[in-house]
């Protein structure tokens, strides 16, 4: 049997099956976004099943050719293999130097549910649904790449396997060109990352400070002009984590907590086209609410300007894609409640100004 590093999973372009219709999804989550030069907007995120994980889950892709106000059906599914126990799961889009769409996306291995349940580990979820064994914590990350992606047909390369680690946030290129993939590994009690120096052709495995307590890396980097290279990381401490290297990732300081309440969920932070560094995160120490985009205009030293996009409870995982001097903003809410993924785009001036416009539904079942 073909294990989740062996092969991908199936890849269906424009799927008519109705079981991923989206007015029978019962879960939808984990969204993330991607804007092409030519203005499409790429949204995507995994639903199918109850709940995650649960082997009914499938990626999804859609796009928007109107600046995100509506979204086709999905141009692009992943399935999960039940024949081959393959989970598909955490799509993560991404738009590199050239314009090149990059569709990354994680496999997990499952198995028979064992007669007696697994024993539960803080670090390591063992969970057991509808009969399968959810106990892969190894990932195997996967790739497709479209390099037309403002095309009538998108057309993507075959899938190739990139490697292990859980691949949730966007790369970030480097002064020196560098790629620099947060795709971390839950076996390791480091944050672990690889880095590409022929854009992405090859990727070589890499891993920093020890980590905080937490069940989910999910780190992002940013780098200053004077080249350190500073990535913040989820923990289940109440605040955001951070390390920081000074010689380009081969050494790392030791993890600290930086003052940034933050609860345990993901975060995102990056520059925008016009140099300044945008965060967003959740404002609040334990809970998934207070979703609050934030902007620094001295490399993340102080964070002069913040506006808070949405009160409400269960708002998580934001991802964010820029055009121009527009900047859009992804997010879920509920995933097995309301089920809502959430849009909104703005500019620099309306953060400042705390005019951000009220995110609009893009998916509800």
């Amino acid at each position: 049997m073909l294990h989740a590093k062996d092969a991908p999973c199936e890849v269906l372009i424009r799927p008519t099956d109705q079981r991923y219709a989206e007015e029978i999804r019962q879960y939808q989550g984990c969204p993330t976004v991607a804007v092409t030069r030519g203005g499409r907007v790429y949204a995507g995120w995994y639903s199918g099943g109850t709940r995650e994980p649960h082997m009914e889950n499938y990626n999804l892709l859609t796009y928007s050719d109107n600046g995100g106000e509506s979204f086709s059906t999905p141009y692009l599914v992943i399935p999960s293999s039940k024949e081959r126990f393959v989970q598909a799961l955490d799509i993560q889009l991404w738009i590199d130097p050239l314009g090149h769409l990059h569709v990354f996306w994680v496999q997990n291995d499952t198995h028979p549910a064992p007669e007696i349940p697994p024993e539960r580990n803080e670090n390591r979820i063992e969970v057991v649904v509808d009969g399968y064994l959810f106990n892969d914590f190894t990932h195997a990350c996967w790739e497709m790449i479209c390099e037309d992606p403002d095309a009538a047909e998108p057309q993507f390369s075959a899938p190739r396997y990139l490697g292990i680690g859980f691949l949730r946030c966007k790369p970030t290129v480097l002064a020196d060109g560098t790629w620099f993939y947060c795709n971390y590994d839950q076996t390791c009690d480091r944050y672990g990352y690889s880095l590409s120096r022929d854009g992405g052709k090859t990727l070589e495995r890499h891993y920093g400070a020890e980590k905080l307590d937490t069940p989910f890396d999910e780190t992002m980097v940013y780098q200053r002009a004077d080249g350190s290279i500073h990535m913040l990381a989820r923990t289940r401490l109440g605040q955001i984590g951070e390390s920081v290297s000074a010689d380009g990732g081969k050494t790392w300081t030791p993890a600290v907590l930086n003052g940034i309440t933050h609860p345990n969920t993901r975060l995102y932070v990056g520059y925008t086209p016009s140099g300044k560094l945008l965060r967003v995160h959740s404002d609040h120490p334990t809970d998934r609410t207070n979703l609050t985009v934030s902007l620094s205009e001295d490399e993340g030293r102080t964070w002069a300007h913040k506006c808070c996009v949405d009160t409400r409870k269960s708002v998580s995982y934001p991802d964010v894609d820029f055009c121009g001097e527009r900047i859009y903003l992804i997010y879920d809410r509920e995933r097995t409640g309301a089920k809502e993924i959430l849009m909104t785009s703005f500019t620099e001036e309306d953060v400042i100004n705390g005019t951000i416009p009220t995110p609009h539904v893009i998916s509800k079942p």
